[in-house]
């Protein structure tokens, strides 16, 4: 009985923290952000004749950069007029691409989620269905330890992929703002110094993953020459960005690869074990009533 308890108490968990979209989890994985959709959704409602959109405190949902970019432009359009359909289609494509990769992130952390899920509700019923085959009664509080050692595991992997997300993405976020920033400025009439400001290029130098210093010295360089030169480099603007979609790929293929690792941690360290000491521990009381 004591058992049975146990396992409806797990599954309650369980189901607070796949069904209830719990605080700790799910937020942590971004399994439920949905404003990237919306500001997609934003910029193709937008209408530059409707001036109501460009007042300060216009209602733009916040995803990533991106928000932040429209902001830019829309200031911009507040300040010195004119119209930027071209820049906003523009980052509306790049949105576009991104929520693609968003997609497939979403698609292997909700995967991983489900197999350690499936495998802690496993392990559960095989307790259950072993202690009435053998009629052993488990101790209490040896089943509460193996279900704070789960739970545990369990806990711990959104904070673990919240972890080599972070390591993996924030410097290419970085990056795509201030590409992004430059190329949908670059054709406005305003000095180059403005637009590298407004770009926030003082960034770069903060930057520190090494795949990532060639794409940095790369537009530091450019950066340099548009200040001295006042060029428009809108071509190597482009080819930069080509190359940090090809590493941002790269990157999205070693994060699929962390997550195997960490599948494999959490079964080894916080699964397995768990299963195995139940194993020993009924073979244990077994033995003990011969």
């Amino acid at each position: 009985m004591l058992t049975i308890i146990i396992y409806l108490l797990f599954l309650a968990v369980m189901v607070y923290w796949l069904g209830m979209e719990s605080k700790f989890e799910f937020k942590l994985l971004n399994l439920n952000d949905h404003s990237g959709p919306k500001l997609e959704d934003w910029l193709k409602r937008f209408n530059w004749e409707k001036s109501h959109l460009t007042a300060s405190g216009v209602q733009l949902p916040k995803y990533k950069f991106y928000s932040e970019v429209v902001e830019i432009l829309l200031s911009l359009a507040r300040k010195m007029g004119g119209k930027y359909q071209d820049a906003l289609f523009f980052l509306r494509q790049g949105l576009q691409a991104d929520l693609q990769s968003e997609k497939k992130l979403k698609e292997l952390l909700l995967g991983t989620v489900l197999q350690i899920a499936f495998m802690i509700m496993l392990t559960w019923g095989f307790i259950i269905g072993a202690s009435f085959l053998v009629e052993v009664k488990t101790k209490l509080s040896f089943l509460l330890i193996i279900l704070s050692w789960q739970l545990t595991g369990l806990i711990s992997l959104p904070w673990l992929i919240k972890h080599f997300r972070k390591k993996l993405f924030e410097d290419v976020g970085k990056l795509w703002k201030i590409l992004f920033v430059l190329k949908s400025l670059n054709k406005l009439p305003l000095s180059r110094s403005e637009i590298l400001t407004i770009s926030g290029a003082v960034e770069l130098e903060k930057i520190k993953q090494k795949n990532l210093q060639p794409i940095v010295e790369k537009l530091l360089h450019l950066c340099q020459k548009s200040r001295e030169q006042g060029i428009n480099s809108e071509d190597e603007l482009s080819a930069l960005m080509k190359e940090l979609r090809f590493i941002e790929t790269w990157h999205f293929e070693l994060f699929e690869k962390r997550l195997v690792t960490i599948k494999l941690i959490l079964m080894a360290v916080f699964f397995l074990p768990s299963y195995l000491a139940f194993i020993f521990n009924l073979l244990g009381d077994l033995l003990a009533l011969m």
